[in-house]
């Protein structure tokens, strides 16, 4: 939490980790109506009555993968810092930058389409390729997030079979018509019921949440290769073309 916090709070970060308290903002809200469904006997009654216990993974699944897209946001919002002051530091400068030393994707770009400039005759179209590559490296960290969206989908669709199967078990087992066999195996068909449509609901709103967290990780994405496509083409590529006409 410390360090996600002086990443937040760090000086001159130029609103890159906006994303970061957007994701906080919405777990807030998440945070606040879970308390309320638990206040009002809704979360107890969805794990309680769930005899599949399905509803207890969707919702381990849940913190998992938003825990992950935590992460993601924390490391693409570092990445977005560097990009806005590579774009600012290039705006001003007048010479050919340096080969960048850190280890991060937008500073392994830039000492790529460096590299790429030393030999410019060779191959043509290098810093569209490597543009297309750098957006291609972001864009497969959220990936994960559309697997376990469709995860919870599918998890909630499987309660569902197992509600119906469970439903149709306790009219299968009717021996005889007597009053307490028919209480029995109604109580099984209401138990069948309440799992199918618990399940259902939970993956219905676990996926549905789960897709706006990426939703702000996608956002930031396209952010980060927009601005590594404007300090490309209008300050990195005029410099280096200006350099190699110097020599």
């Amino acid at each position: 939490m410390a360090q996600l916090t002086d990443a937040i709070m760090a000086p001159g970060r130029n609103g890159a980790f906006d994303a970061v308290l957007k994701w906080v903002l919405l777990m807030a809200l998440i945070a606040v109506a879970t308390v309320v469904s638990y206040d009002y006997g809704l979360l107890s009654y969805l794990f309680g009555a769930d005899r599949s216990k399905i509803t207890v993974l969707i919702a381990v699944l849940y913190v998992a993968f938003s825990g992950h897209c935590l992460w993601i946001l924390v490391e693409l919002a570092r990445e977005y810092r560097r990009a806005l002051q590579v774009k600012d530091m290039l705006a001003t400068s007048t010479k050919v930058p340096e080969l960048p030393r850190g280890g991060g994707l937008i500073d392994r770009y830039m000492a790529d389409i460096i590299r790429s400039r030393e030999r410019p005759g060779e191959v043509e179209g290098n810093a569209h390729l490597l543009m297309q590559s750098l957006g291609a490296s972001f864009r497969r960290r959220t990936k994960i997030g559309t697997y376990g969206t469709d995860l919870l989908y599918k998890l909630g669709m499987l309660g569902t079979m197992v509600g119906f199967v469970m439903m149709l078990n306790s009219m299968g087992d009717l021996s005889d018509f007597d009053v307490d066999t028919l209480r029995g195996a109604l109580q099984q068909m209401i138990a069948g019921m309440a799992v199918s449509l618990l399940t259902t609901i939970a993956g219905l709103i676990g996926g549905i949440l789960l897709r706006l967290e990426y939703n702000i990780a996608d956002a930031l994405v396209t952010d980060i290769s927009q601005t590594a496509v404007s300090f490309t083409e209008v300050s990195l590529l005029p410099l280096l073309a200006r350099g190699e006409r110097d020599v």
